[in-house]
């Protein structure tokens, strides 16, 4: 007697019968690195619309977040040679101790002066100058420093929120916080200021005007 053959059935759960297949994993991707997500950045101001936008630290470029306008980050350096006399940047201007530079417009985050120059130069954040200067314009500054054994005259006007006065200034002054005269040092012309400061041996000659 011949056995009888029982196949085994293969049951599949899929409603069609048909044996799924898993699907696909998504793409792999890398997650977000505290580095990049703690990328240093600062504020800058936008020479056009002349309002604050947030750029990295390293670029040298820049587009305004507001509107759209180019706005240069980078460093610059005058030396005698130089023939520009318009500079815009963001970020530092400095004239080399060789220049003789006339006729310049400046405008910056911070003006350091080791040379000569004469023009209007409006910084946004601090304005040194360390060598004697005759200048033909107006300085607009954050902060500004004359350091000891240098004579300025300034035939414009000069504008800022704080000045340390460690040489020789002349000008009109007006400050909207500070205006320090140190020891051995002198300013000649008229302050208007919040506040004037003059240390043992400084010495003010002119008019001065307090902010209310």
């Amino acid at each position: 007697m011949n056995p009888t053959f029982h196949p085994i059935p293969r049951i599949s759960t899929a409603p069609s019968g048909k044996i799924s297949h898993p699907s696909p994993a998504p793409p792999w991707t890398l997650p977000p690195t505290a580095e990049s997500s703690l990328a240093p950045a600062r504020e800058v101001e936008c020479f056009s619309c002349h309002k604050s936008t947030s750029v990295p630290a390293t670029a040298v470029s820049a587009r305004c977040g507001h509107c759209s306008a180019y706005i240069k980050l980078d460093d610059v350096i005058l030396h005698s040679r130089t023939h520009r006399t318009k500079v815009q940047t963001c970020g530092s201007v400095t004239v080399q101790a060789n220049a003789d530079l006339k006729g310049l417009n400046i405008e910056c985050r911070d003006l350091v002066l080791y040379g000569r120059a004469s023009g209007d130069f409006l910084c946004r954040g601090v304005c040194k100058i360390k060598t004697d200067q005759h200048i033909s314009g107006s300085i607009s500054a954050r902060r500004m420093v004359v350091e000891k054994k240098t004579t300025v005259l300034v035939t414009g006007t000069i504008r800022v929120e704080n000045i340390w006065i460690q040489g020789s200034l002349e000008g009109t002054l007006t400050a909207d916080e500070t205006v320090t005269i140190h020891r051995h040092a002198k300013f000649l012309g008229d302050i208007t200021a919040r506040r004037l400061i003059i240390e043992e041996g400084g010495t003010h000659q002119g008019a001065f005007t307090r902010l209310t």
